[in-house]
């Protein structure tokens, strides 16, 4: 009898551990599923299984002027122009009811290359209700080449247009690109290519069917021996940037 109740504790006794063992895990938070929790980067649709492209990227001459960030925002009053000063010693300014984003940066990628530019200030942020990602009317930024002259930095910048407005190779949007224009800024020699953009496919009833991207290349004075100025803009939809604005806002290219 005893034996047996001796027994009969340490069964009750295993059985208690392994009921705890059991609940145990239950009383805590539950572990997240797949990417429960986990915020991935963004991507575009078109970059799914696509190989991320490496390139060797051409560094500034030996003790050419370098700065890791760009000079401190300037303040201004809500609704004046806003001047913005880059780390490439090129100064431009949006209207007032642009949004500077200082560190902020915009780019675009797929398996045939990409293009990024800082230093950004866009127009019309979210103005699309349909979109998730924050849809710009406009946006407007800067970048570096080492390595190549302006003439040439502007032309295979302006062919980013190709990843800017298509969704794969060989769609249905056309491009056109406009012939060079060679003028000066502040005395140094500089290249725009406009290109327009036709036919752009639509997800949601506010995107734009048409775009622009102007290019500018100029001299640069620190991080890259030439500057490369962007201007990409959405056209047949509401509120629209106009041309004129865009002749102006390249127009306040300087050297800061």
């Amino acid at each position: 009898m005893g034996v047996r109740v001796q027994l009969l504790r340490v069964a009750a006794l295993i059985g208690l551990l392994f009921l705890a063992g059991f609940l145990l895990p239950k009383l805590g938070p539950e572990a997240p599923g797949a990417y429960e929790g986990v915020v991935a980067a963004p991507t575009s649709p078109r970059l799914t299984g696509a190989p991320t492209p490496t390139t060797t990227v051409p560094g500034p001459p030996p003790g050419f002027p370098s700065m890791e960030y760009a000079p401190p925002e300037i303040e201004v009053p809500d609704g004046d122009p806003i001047p913005i000063d880059t780390k490439y010693g090129i100064s431009y300014t949006v209207p007032g009811d642009w949004r500077f984003l200082r560190g902020g940066v915009v780019g675009w990628e797929s398996a045939e290359g990409s293009v990024r530019f800082g230093d950004i200030a866009d127009y019309g942020y979210d103005y699309c209700p349909e979109s998730r990602d924050g849809a710009t009317k406009a946006d407007a930024g800067i970048t570096g080449r080492n390595g190549v002259d302006e003439q040439t930095a502007a032309f295979e910048v302006s062919r980013a247009a190709e990843l800017i407005f298509r969704d794969e190779p060989g769609d249905s949007v056309a491009i056109d690109y406009s012939d060079p224009i060679e003028f000066e800024i502040d005395g140094a020699p500089a290249v725009r290519y406009t290109v327009k953009a036709s036919n752009l496919p639509r997800k949601h009833d506010c995107d734009p069917t048409e775009g622009t991207l102007d290019i500018v290349a100029t001299q640069g004075y620190s991080n890259a021996t030439v500057a490369v100025f962007m201007i990409v803009s959405g056209g047949r939809i509401d509120g629209a940037l106009p041309r004129e604005t865009i002749d102006q806002i390249v127009s306040t290219l300087r050297r800061t």
